[in-house]
């Protein structure tokens, strides 16, 4: 960031960029398979997760921004191990256990990290 707080040219063109192609993705998706109910729900699901993304990457410091990035990859791994699978009719234990493990090596990585590194 620059002294006045405003994102830099470079992050500015990378981040249209990215919003650009994901909402290419979600009109070619919708133009492919029809606008339901579910599908409104994912797609304002993955945009509020954007949003907060580009939030804590643009607005927050260490260490705030460390603990916010593991809550939303925690967020993430949710949808994709436990969400995805209960969607399909699949089991829920396996990918509960494995959102458990790897959210909570994760936040631990987290405390350690921010415990031993300086600002």
């Amino acid at each position: 960031m620059t002294a006045g707080g405003a994102p830099r040219p470079r992050a500015m063109r990378w981040r249209y960029a990215v919003w650009l192609a994901a909402s290419v993705l979600f009109l070619l998706n919708f133009l492919r398979h029809g606008i339901d109910l579910f599908s409104i729900a994912l797609t304002a699901i993955v945009v509020a997760l954007g949003f907060a993304i580009e939030y804590v990457e643009m607005q927050t410091r260490r260490p705030q921004r460390n603990f916010l990035r593991v809550a939303l990859a925690s967020f993430a791994l949710a949808l994709v191990l436990i969400v995805m699978p209960l969607m399909m009719g699949a089991g829920l234990w396996i990918g509960l256990i494995l959102w458990t493990a790897l959210s909570g090596g994760a936040l631990f990585w987290c405390f350690y990290y921010e415990r031993t590194e300086p600002l």
